[in-house]
């Protein structure tokens, strides 16, 4: 009699549990075509590193989370690689009607597609090309076009893979430079401490030294911790590498959450300190100021040789 009463409701919980699930996900839908041999199908891409098959139509569906905004298209059989789009990163639609197409061929052809984009930055960044050279660099684009268009790119495929090049050459100087004068300031922010232990509390040209260093430290500082997650978007987005992406965000915590916020932010006391010395002239105070410094100086150090270490490696990679 008590089970018949709670069946109803049982009923209604996993219908309410079923429909919860349908709503946070959706069917997310993707062509697979082979650059010379055209549609691909019954052939199993990875999606997200989860198996989908292809149908006749040379599509395939998978369920995806809702709040999965890009999906990375892999490959199990030897002797294929996704050409397109770049890294296997496809975006997901805004209409879910739409289908992106995923292009595969051998690893070679990737050639293609790497002298077009190629030739497309030359045109866009040499200012100093005379008519005649342009008019050469527009017939081999257009010439690779077409060879690109035979190989079952589209027209959008090549658009948006522009659009990627052009996000690269925009944001590449900004992020490249400003992490390379975050390592360069703070060695001197380093640098200008050990020297106000010896001579800046005495020689007021050396104070002011030290005052520049933090000055410029601080300016660089807000810069990049302002941006930091702006540039991490900017990277996966227009780079589309799973490796490349982690490295900065790896190098951007080391920064600003390791370094500066464990080590040199533990130091904006005993620089704040310097103000009182000069009222009060406390031997004491000067004296603990120095030993403090000192003490914190061979941590930092260290954490220096690592901050240039990994900024080196990153620049590598990044200008690759």
């Amino acid at each position: 009699m008590h089970c018949s009463k709670f069946l109803p409701i049982i009923f209604l919980l996993i219908s309410a549990s079923v429909s919860v699930r349908a709503q946070n996900t959706f069917a997310f839908k993707g062509k697979v075509i082979h650059n010379k041999k055209g549609l691909m199908k019954q052939f199993n891409v990875l999606v997200n590193n989860e198996v989908a098959t292809t149908n006749d139509a040379g599509i395939f569906v998978i369920g995806l989370n809702n709040d999965i905004t890009h999906v990375k298209i892999g490959l199990q059989e030897a002797g294929y690689s996704v050409l397109y789009p770049t890294g296997g990163y496809v975006s997901i639609p805004r209409d879910l009607n739409d289908v992106p197409e995923i292009i595969i061929g051998s690893p070679q052809d990737n050639t293609y597609i790497n002298q077009y984009l190629a030739v497309y930055k030359e045109m866009k960044s040499n200012s100093s090309a005379t008519a005649s050279e342009l008019i050469a660099l527009g017939k081999k684009l257009d010439s690779l076009q077409q060879v690109l268009l035979q190989l079952n790119y589209t027209e959008t495929d090549l658009r948006s893979a522009k659009e990627m090049q052009d996000g690269r050459d925009k944001y590449y100087p900004e992020i490249s430079q400003n992490l390379q004068e975050f390592v360069a300031k703070a060695f001197d922010l380093k640098a200008s401490l050990q020297y106000m232990v010896e001579f800046a509390f005495d020689n007021s040209a050396a104070r002011a030294k030290v005052y520049d260093a933090v000055t410029g430290y601080t300016d660089i500082f807000n810069s990049l911790n302002r941006q930091r997650f702006n540039y991490e978007k900017f990277i996966g987005d227009y780079w589309q590498n799973d490796s490349l992406t982690n490295h900065f965000h790896n190098l951007i915590s080391y920064s600003l959450d390791t370094l500066h916020t464990g080590m040199i932010l533990t130091l904006q006391g005993d620089i704040a300190q310097i103000n009182e010395y000069f009222k009060s002239k406390n031997k004491d105070l000067k004296e603990k100021i120095q030993q403090n410094i000192h003490n914190k100086m061979p941590q930092l150090e260290l954490a220096l040789t690592e901050l240039k270490k990994r900024n080196e490696l990153f620049q590598k990679e990044f200008s690759n």
